[in-house]
């Protein structure tokens, strides 16, 4: 008979020798299984198991996608690199999923690299990233970072971004256009030169900022 885990299992017997391995066999299990091991990598995480719960964000269930974010963004900064990295992910699903993450965690660091995220083609990942901002935004250093980021876009790129956090909380926008002319922050922003039109990725903002543009003046 199939040994199946069980919730009485301790941390020690959970943890993952191989990655590849344990997600192959956990892809057919129960719905209520995957999450104890989700829950339980997240209680006793390792390497491995880490890499288990990174994993979990590329698969099409979004449920434990979003579980597996969960359980990640309660891991702290050790995971904040790896989840940016997958802001890069040819899966807007696993993009969307690893902004969500990051958003929870609520880390300035993330500021910029979710900043950038709202160039995304994809409108679920902007709309992802937007709440993940909103997030940021929970504390004073964060609505510095966040406010720096927008402030070194093209100029209606920046218009594009405090709209889209004014869509999610107007509040959030207001501060963070109120912090775009204190003199400390352009100084910041001036220094980091974080500014471009196109960046490495290849992506447009005017491409962007068209498709939504038309779609609100339309709605």
């Amino acid at each position: 008979m199939e040994r199946r885990p069980s919730r009485r299992h301790t941390g020690v017997t959970m943890i993952p020798k191989d990655a590849a391995r344990l997600w192959e066999e956990l892809r057919h299990r129960e719905p209520e299984e995957k999450l104890e091991w989700i829950r339980e990598l997240a209680r006793n995480p390792t390497p491995d198991s880490i890499e288990v719960l990174l994993d979990v964000l590329k698969q099409e269930s979004w449920f434990l996608r979003d579980q597996a974010a969960r359980a990640l963004a309660t891991l702290g900064e050790g995971v904040v690199e790896p989840l940016i990295e997958y802001l890069n992910s040819g899966l807007w699903y696993t993009r969307t999923a690893a902004a969500s993450a990051l958003g929870r965690m609520g880390l300035p660091v993330s500021a910029a690299p979710l900043v950038a995220l709202l160039k995304d083609p994809n409108r679920t990942v902007r709309d992802a990233a937007r709440d993940a901002l909103v997030l940021v935004c929970g504390n004073e250093l964060g609505r510095f970072e966040v406010a720096v980021a927008i402030h070194a876009l093209p100029e209606r790129a920046r218009r594009f971004a405090l709209d889209g956090l004014a869509t999610r909380n107007s509040g959030i926008a207001e501060q963070i256009a109120d912090l775009m002319h204190d003199p400390a922050l352009l100084g910041q922003a001036d220094r980091r030169h974080l500014a471009r039109a196109v960046g490495e990725d290849g992506l447009r903002w005017e491409d962007v900022i068209g498709d939504e543009g038309a779609e609100r003046e339309s709605g």
